[in-house]
């Protein structure tokens, strides 16, 4: 069985910022040998646009920041990316408290350009909710420094080694 490797969170991050009150305070993890980040995660009805529908927007930024995190992993890029486009496709709509699985995987590196895919889908990845595609750019070096600084390992976790190449102070 292929081993869950783990990525740093921010402090402020909506995502991940563990110290942020009003985030999500998610975890990024990649699967050993896969070019693919995964999210596990229930969204609290705090989240909600319509009654028992979690709001759109909250769908496509899991997406955005899984995309990006598969693009920098799995690409020849040393530093974070910024998005470029986002294409979010809503099946249906997802109710609030269920456990879902956001799956983002690397497509290509093209003329500095990368490019990833994602869904979120119910954990047993029966119920399709969401499709994606972005289009990411890399940041500057002074950019990757400063970010840098904010991310957080647990020394307890195995952590993808190219986090810890390049993000890890």
């Amino acid at each position: 069985m292929s081993k869950k490797l783990h990525l740093p969170y921010s402090t402020g991050c909506f995502i991940c910022g563990h110290d942020n009150p009003h985030g999500l305070s998610i975890e990024f993890y990649a699967i050993e040998n896969t070019s693919k980040v995964f999210i596990d995660i229930d969204i609290d009805k705090r989240y909600i646009s319509y009654l028992n529908t979690v709001h759109g927007g909250v769908l496509s930024a899991l997406l955005d920041e899984a995309m990006g995190w598969a693009a920098f992993l799995y690409s020849d890029s040393s530093c974070f990316l910024y998005t470029r486009s986002l294409e979010v496709t809503f099946k249906k709509p997802v109710q609030p408290d269920i456990k879902l699985l956001v799956s983002t995987e690397f497509v290509e590196m093209k003329r500095g350009l990368a490019t990833s895919k994602g869904m979120i889908t119910d954990i047993d990845q029966k119920d399709v909710y969401t499709i994606s595609k972005g289009i990411f750019f890399q940041t500057s070096q002074d950019k990757m420094d400063e970010t840098k600084q904010y991310l957080i390992f647990d020394e307890n976790k195995e952590y993808h080694p190219k986090v810890v190449e390049c993000c890890k102070l």
